[in-house]
């Protein structure tokens, strides 16, 4: 399988380029599915997946470096997935879906504003469908696609101090292809610190979701049984409902770095 990739860019001016990259690449599926013969579970035939599926993607983007302590970049992106890869829930892994496409817009922000301060802004707005007609009762959205995401950074370093705030925004996203359960957003702060006492020894502080919120890291929707109902047989199929990894409460770590 060919995996051709070329990269354009064009100097308007020594401060804005535009570019333009495109390329061909693939991912793997589980060998699993690509050797299979027969369904474990029924012990009928099974179908194949293919073991490696081929993926097209493209952006064309603008540069604005106007010195060496500020740089904007704006793209527009495409990717096209002749299978995505979906998760599983009750396995806990991932199976080949249907082939599906992605666009969005990313925006990034590098900026050494004085000799101690730096600020770093990110920002992406996506949309992933799955393509071509969607089977009964099923919809085009690809599950757990993040739709907006936003982060910044502000760091602050003088001699032997480094400090940094760390924000990460996660938008709503769907959980389902029919978009009928949407995931909540989730805002996290992070904040560390670290002090060099000398040559040798560097102290460290770390303070995790600093506002305290409770969001979730992780979102699904699939169905599930408790393990009472699964032996007494009364699962019946199971509750479809959100399935979720809450977020870490505000945390504190400190620690110590030797250098030999």
């Amino acid at each position: 399988m060919a995996s051709p990739k070329a990269g354009l860019a064009f100097a308007l001016t020594p401060q804005h380029e535009l570019y333009l990259n495109a390329g061909v690449g693939f991912h793997s599926n589980d060998v699993r599915g690509a050797t299979i013969a027969i369904d474990p579970a029924s012990g009928t035939a099974a179908d194949r997946v293919p073991a490696l599926v081929k993926g097209r993607g493209a952006e064309v983007g603008w540069r604005f470096q106007p010195d060496e302590n500020f740089t904007a970049t704006v793209a527009l992106w495409q990717l096209k997935l002749d299978s995505e890869l979906v998760y599983v829930g009750d396995a806990g892994s991932t199976e080949p879906g249907r082939a599906s496409s992605r666009r969005g817009i990313e925006a990034t922000v590098r900026w050494k504003i004085d000799r101690a301060w730096r600020v770093e802004l990110d920002g992406a707005v996506s949309r992933a469908r799955f393509k071509g007609l969607a089977p009964e009762g099923e919809g085009n959205h690809v599950d757990n696609a993040v739709e907006r995401v936003f982060a910044a950074g502000l760091t602050y370093i003088d001699g032997p101090l480094t400090a940094s705030l760390r924000l990460r925004y996660l938008g709503p996203r769907a959980l389902d292809t029919t978009n009928t359960l949407r995931s909540r957003s989730a805002t996290l702060l992070n904040f560390g610190a670290r002090y060099a006492v000398n040559k040798n020894l560097t102290l460290g502080l770390d303070v995790f979701n600093l506002a305290g919120k409770k969001d979730n890291d992780i979102e699904y929707a699939y169905a599930s049984c408790s393990a009472g109902e699964v032996v007494a047989g009364a699962c019946n199929g199971g509750v479809n409902d959100r399935h979720v990894h809450p977020m870490e409460p505000r945390t504190a770590r400190v620690g110590a770095r030797w250098t030999f």
